[in-house]
């Protein structure tokens, strides 16, 4: 009451402020910092040399919104200063109000230093430049975005005033004691005994510090003894709480989000600058660090930064992390891709850093859902635990654990934590929170502490917890106030002990202690937020799919030949390139369409190189294997499946040719728009065919009287021997007879194929959300405007519908083939929506509670129905290649090429074609778009028969032409060995 009463926590606040600047005791400002401006992040600071450059004074307004710059000024540290006081440079830039930014990489003498930005203010200066003579100083960065999504234009940064100066050990040991305890006291129940103890000693203290000014040596005098005094005052006040918070520096860098690769690579140098910079000064400070891709920008553009870094980790200090090449999405991203993100990151810090440099933890904290693969991955990874905290943002069921054995599809078992530190409030003046939600960003200090064990589920159980510290998303990482506040807390009364260390040291730890106590989760990891990211910005999606099966295929072939040809060479180097681009292109804010239009720009020149070395790769490949299988046309299978759909080969035979197989049978041939479509029969796994051209006479007669087909394309229906598909008016399916079945496939007064749009305008995060209510505004859709039969058959009969959704012109090709129960939709779309949510439905008179979705490297079963909360809470999920709803014996698939949004509820299967979000994006999706899905009844669910399919769909057969063979040849068999026929 005493302390209430005389509102003493008030009081000392408020003294805090006065005392806070006093810790540099001299100051000596510098001349004013010249600025250049340059043409993007990656212009070399040469480009601001000579005599040019705009002088920014103190208190006035500089830069602007996404302005990449280079100031420049000299300094002196002045021969007055005390020679054993640290000495530093204090350059307020200005403040952004937006992640770290303004941001600058120092360079002291022309030497990388560290880096500066609205956290990071003060640098600290080596002894080397105590010397009396002037000293270059240049930093070299970017302003940021002045405004979080969307700059104000209008908005500038205000220079503060530079200075050398000159730091009071005592006065910045005493500042830091006694924030934290002044927090700590303000975070503790009015009952816990230490709260009044900790404002007695407070009070006591602050008694001690001559308070007249002007301050000068008065104030600097009294400092010990208040130092002194608050000491004695926590020693006495209590004990620690009975659990230990292990604190770990880190730094989360957003490769690309509200920035480009370019900004990045700065980010990056800097941050990692910074951090080099800290361990000098704190001995305990322990630095966690993720993403190869980020250390690999260091090391090629900062390589005497990179040997710093390794001496670090050779220490044990410098902890390398994470396991993959970039912190990948793991909903899209292929299951091939995953693997190569694991193989790329170890690999990289193995030989970068040492075999055993890493710590075997997948660290992905801010990854948007978890595919229940993923502890196989790990374990077969050679990693042993796995870190995130996203899950702990769920919109409606809160995760019942934080610490867990993660059980995957196999049965394998990782150990996981979510991290329990609680969000400091983003502006002062809201109240703490010590149960907000969880962050990977921490600011170290007692309410991070304290919250640790707020939020901390098990605490029957676990007594060890971790903390993630420092600034991130845009980098700056930790801070020497966080840094000093870690010392302080190592036994704080009332609070978890904290040492500062590793990631590693909290798991083994964990383990050790309460791992044989830990519950078991089997099940995957769900979201329940950010869905609209598996749609959003379609086009990256597509070229993610295609490239990831264009890599297959062009190493697949390259192995193949290697084995054919002694003289072929393999290429890997180029297959490396390529796959670090996939890779890097999937991380958490590039593939789920989340960052500013001029990184999915990059992403599309990217993939355009991807696609270059690929083709060329598969190409090359392709033409030896196809060298040694003979034969005027060779096809080739690129999937484990054995597979009879048609092959699409772009040349065309001559008048009174037929192409013929091994044993002579003949090529039923269909002449298509750009090409010829081929009935080759089956084709074996991952087998090649080699085809001739023949004009005997025999066979093109015996292919003429073979042309009669059971195909039927009328405006109104398409039919073939397995199904009869009917459309209405409107251009909806309105029928699917299944006849090998005899079944009725669509409900009764139900329509397939109808294409529906919403109102898609989340509270919130709009390019990552779906908010549930969208179903509340649909809009009303015309009828198709026009139907025409394009293709008759014999092997492929198709209708074109042309229609409009909204304002966006689309035209679609419906097709049947004539050897499968599959329906074709080959979609073209001119999008010209804004925040509309376009769906595809497909209504199946089947009866399950469950229905099945793939997911890398197998599949998984989630409710049709919506009984609990945690049902629907899944109104949309994430699947790769198809979706399935069956019954005892009879289901439907729906497939497609890229594509990953989907939802099934009761008997409706949903394919999400298109979002059009605004931020941070304004054209996200706007323009042309091609995409494919297919409609595929079949008896009793078999999955390997469904992902048959579905890879026919994704990865078509190749079709080589042999270089050099005549019109009539036969091909020439291999010069190195020979290829099985795939019969």
């Amino acid at each position: 009451m005493e302390h209430e009463r005389r509102g003493t926590a008030r009081a000392i606040g408020h003294a805090l402020k006065w005392v806070a600047p006093l810790v540099y005791r001299r100051r000596a400002e510098i001349e004013p910092l010249r600025l250049w401006l340059l043409d993007g992040p990656l212009a070399g600071i040469e480009e601001a040399d000579g005599d040019g450059g705009v002088p920014v004074p103190a208190g006035s307004y500089w830069g602007g919104s996404n302005v990449d710059f280079v100031l420049r000024g000299a300094f002196v540290v002045p021969p007055d200063f005390d020679p054993a006081a640290p000495v530093a440079l204090h350059l307020p830039l200005g403040e952004a109000g937006d992640f770290s930014h303004p941001e600058a990489l120092a360079l002291v003498d022309g030497v990388a230093w560290a880096g500066v930005d609205r956290h990071h203010q003060e640098l600290p200066l080596p002894d080397a430049v105590r010397d009396g003579r002037l000293h270059a100083l240049t930093l070299h960065g970017w302003t940021g975005l002045l405004g979080h999504h969307s700059a104000d234009p209008a908005r500038r940064l205000f220079m503060g005033r530079c200075a050398v100066v000159q730091i009071d050990r005592p006065t910045r040991q005493f500042v830091a004691l006694a924030r934290t305890a002044l927090q700590a006291a303000e975070l503790l129940d009015a009952q816990h005994p230490a709260r009044d103890r900790l404002l007695n000693a407070l009070d006591a203290a602050f008694g001690r510090l001559d308070s007249r000014e002007p301050f000068g040596d008065a104030f600097y005098a009294g400092v010990p003894a208040a130092l002194a005094a608050l000491q004695e005052g926590l020693r006495a006040a209590g004990p620690p709480l009975d659990a230990d918070l292990i604190a770990a520096g880190h730094a989360h860098i957003d490769v690309a989000w509200l920035w480009t690769l370019g900004h990045t690579r700065g980010k990056a140098a800097r941050t990692f600058a910074t951090a080099l910079r800290l361990m000098e000064q704190f001995p305990a400070f322990h630095f966690t660090q993720s993403q190869p891709q980020l250390y690999d920008f260091v090391r090629r553009d900062r390589p005497e930064l990179f040997a710093q870094i390794a001496a670090r980790v050779a220490e044990g200090r410098w902890e390398p992390i994470g396991g993959m090449w970039v912190e990948a999405d793991c909903n899209i991203s292929g299951p091939e891709s995953l693997v190569r993100q694991l193989l790329l990151g170890r690999a990289f810090f193995r030989d970068q850093f040492g075999a055993a440099a890493e710590s075997p933890v997948l660290w992905l904290p801010d990854v948007f859902g978890y595919a229940w693969n993923l502890p196989q991955l790990i374990r077969g990874a050679g990693l042993e635990y796995f870190f995130t905290i996203k899950i702990g943002w769920n919109s409606t069921n809160p995760m019942p654990y934080d610490s867990f054995w993660w059980q995957g599809l196999d049965g394998t078992r990782v150990l996981t934590h979510f991290s329990t530190t609680p969000e400091a409030p983003w502006h002062e003046g809201q109240p703490p929170n010590l149960l907000a939600t969880a962050t990977y960003n921490a600011n170290l200090s007692a309410f991070a502490a304290l919250g640790s064990w707020a939020r901390l589920k098990h605490k029957a159980t676990q007594r060890t917890m971790l903390m993630s510290y420092g600034y991130g998303d845009g980098g700056g990482g930790p801070t020497r106030e966080m840094n000093e506040n870690a010392a302080v807390l190592g036994d704080f009364p009332g609070l978890p002990r904290v040492t500062q260390g590793r990631v590693i040291d909290f798991f083994r730890r964990l383990e050790a202690e309460s791992g044989d106590r830990l519950p078991v989760w089997n099940a995957e990891l769900y979201l329940e937020l950010h869905r609209g990211t598996y749609t959003t910005q379609g086009r990256n999606k597509r070229a993610n799919r295609r490239t990831e099966f264009l890599l297959h295929d062009a190493e697949f072939l390259g192995a193949w030949a290697a084995l054919l040809d002694v003289d072929y060479s393999y290429p890997r180097e180029a297959m490396g390139r390529a796959w670090e681009l996939v890779c890097l292109n999937q991380f958490h804010d590039i593939i789920p369409g989340s960052s500013i239009g001029a990184v999915y720009e990059e992403s599309q020149r990217q993939y355009a190189e991807v696609a270059a070395l690929g083709e060329a790769a598969r190409d090359a490949a392709l033409a030896v294997v196809a060298r040694a299988a003979g034969g005027d046309l060779v096809l080739v299978n690129p999937t484990g499946f054995a597979r009879d759909d048609y092959a699409f080969w772009p040349g065309q035979l001559p008048p009174g040719m037929v192409l013929v197989r091994p044993d002579g049978a003949p090529v039923m041939p269909q002449a298509v728009e750009g090409g010829v479509l081929l009935d080759v029969g089956t084709l074996l796994p991952c087998g090649a065919l080699p085809l001739r051209v023949t004009s005997d006479e025999r066979r093109v007669t015996s292919q003429a009287d073979d042309l009669n087909s059971s195909l039927v394309a009328r405006h109104s229906s398409l039919e073939n021997d397995y199904l009869q598909v009917e459309f209405n008016p409107s251009g909806d399916i309105s029928r699917i007879f299944d006849k090998t079945h005899g079944r009725e496939v669509l409900p009764p007064g139900t329509v397939a194929n109808q294409w529906q749009a919403f109102e898609d305008r989340p509270v919130q995060w709009d390019a990552w959300d779906i908010d549930a209510t969208y179903e509340d505004r649909p809009y009303p859709l015309e009828p198709v405007t026009s139907v025409r039969v394009v293709e008759r058959g014999p092997l492929r009969a198709t209708l074109e519908f042309e229609r409009r959704v909204l304002g966006s012109r689309v035209v679609q090709r419906v097709s049947l083939c004539a050897n499968r129960p599959q329906i074709d939709f080959d979609t073209w779309i001119d999008w010209r929506e804004r925040h509309t949510l376009l769906k595809v439905a497909f209504p199946v008179d089947v009866l399950a509670p469950e229905a099945t979705y793939e997911i890398q490297w197998g599949n998984v079963r989630r409710p049709t129905h919506r009984n609990t909360s945690w049902d629907w809470a899944r109104f949309e999920t994430c699947a790769q290649k198809w979706v399935d709803l069956s019954e005892g014996d009879y289901g439907a698939a729906l497939l497609n090429d890229g594509k990953y949004g989907h939802d099934i509820r009761d008997n409706v299967i949903r394919l999400t074609l298109l979002r059009a979000p605004t931020e941070p994006d304004p054209t996200a999706d706007q323009g042309e778009h091609r995409f494919a899905y297919s409609f595929r009844p079949h008896g009793p669910f078999a999955p390997s028969a469904v992902a048959a399919a579905a890879y026919a769909l994704n990865n078509p057969i190749l079709v080589a032409t042999r270089a050099g063979a005549g019109e009539h040849g036969a091909g020439e068999q291999g010069r190195r060995g020979r290829v099985a026929s795939g019969e």
